[in-house]
C-alpha cells in the first residue's frame, strides 16, 4: 500500500468514531432544540401569539436555539469528515470548496443566534409597548391587525437583514454541502448510489420549511462510521480508492463473463 494511502486510512480510522459521535451529538441536539420549541413556546395561531408565548417563555426560547445552533454547527464534522475522505479517492473534487462544506453549518448556527437575539427583542417590544395600546384600543390580541403590528415589530427589529443574509447565505451553502459531498462520495464508492442519492436530494429540499428530514441521512452516516449498518461499510473504506458502482448493465455484463461451474476447465 501506498505511504499516502496509508496515512489517509489511518486518518479516517482515527477519527471515524469521534465522528460518528459528533454526529450523534448533533442529531439529539437539534431533536431536542424543536421538542423544546414546540412544547415550551408552541407555533402560535399568528404573529402576535407567537410574540407573547416567546415572551413568556423566553428561557425556553433560550435553550431551543442554544441547542439548535450547536447541533447545526456540529454537522460540520461529518461534512468534512465525508469530504476529505472523497477528495482523497477522486481527482475530479475541488479541495477549495472544502471552505463552503465547513462554513456552511456554522452560518446557519450563527444565524439561529441572531434570530434569537431578534425574537427576544421583538416579544419583549411587542408585549412591552403594542399589547396596552391594542388592549386600548379594543383590538383583539389574536385578530389581523394584531397580527399586523407583531409583524412590523419583527421586520424592523434590530439585526433583521443580518438575520436574512446569515440564513440565505447558510441555507445555499448547505443545498450545496450536501449535493457536491454526497455526489462525489457515491461516485468513489464511499456511499451507495441510494444513500448518495437521498443525500443529493434531501439536501435540494434543505432549505425549504419542512421538518430537517436531513438527520436521518446524517444517522446513516454516523451509523456507517461507527460500523453499524448492515453490510459493514463500502470497499471503498478499507482501499483507499475510488471504487466506483456498477450500473445495471455493466454489473449484468461482469455476471455474464464469469464461467458457469459447468465452463471450468477439468
Amino acid at each position: 500500500m501506498q505511504p499516502g494511502k496509508a496515512a489517509i486510512l489511518a486518518w479516517e480510522q482515527r477519527w471515524s468514531r469521534p465522528v460518528a459521535l459528533a454526529t450523534f451529538a448533533s442529531i439529539l441536539l437539534i431533536v431536542a432544540a424543536i421538542a423544546v420549541a414546540t412544547q415550551g413556546v408552541g407555533g402560535g395561531g399568528g404573529e402576535s401569539e407567537l410574540l407573547r408565548n416567546v415572551d413568556a417563555h423566553r428561557g425556553a426560547q433560550l435553550l431551543s436555539s442554544i441547542l439548535q445552533a450547536i447541533g447545526v454547527g456540529l454537522l460540520a464534522v461529518p461534512l468534512y469528515y465525508l469530504f476529505r475522505a472523497a477528495k482523497a479517492r477522486s481527482e475530479r473534487m475541488r479541495a477549495q470548496f472544502v471552505g463552503i462544506v465547513v462554513a456552511a453549518p456554522l452560518f446557519l448556527a450563527v444565524a439561529a443566534i441572531f434570530t434569537l437575539i431578534v425574537t427576544l427583542h421583538a416579544a419583549d417590544e411587542f408585549v412591552s409597548n403594542h399589547v396596552p395600546t391594542l388592549l386600548e384600543k379594543g383590538v383583539g390580541l389574536s385578530s389581523d391587525r394584531a397580527d399586523e403590528v407583531a409583524t412590523n415589530v419583527v421586520t424592523d427589529a434590530p439585526l433583521r437583514s443580518i438575520v436574512g443574509v446569515l440564513g440565505l447565505v447558510g441555507a445555499l451553502s448547505f443545498v450545496f454541502a450536501m449535493i457536491y459531498t454526497s455526489l462525489h462520495a457515491m461516485r468513489s464508492g464511499l456511499l451507495t448510489r441510494f444513500w448518495g442519492a437521498l443525500g443529493i436530494a434531501l439536501g435540494a429540499i434543505s432549505f425549504l420549511p419542512f421538518p430537517p428530514f436531513y438527520l436521518f441521512w446524517f444517522l446513516y452516516f454516523g451509523l456507517l462510521l461507527a460500523g453499524r449498518v448492515p453490510g459493514g461499510k463500502p470497499p471503498a473504506w478499507q482501499s483507499g480508492e475510488a471504487e466506483p458502482w456498477l450500473s445495471p448493465g455493466q454489473k449484468t455484463a461482469a455476471e455474464l463473463e464469469q464461467p458457469s461451474d459447468d465452463e471450468t476447465p477439468r
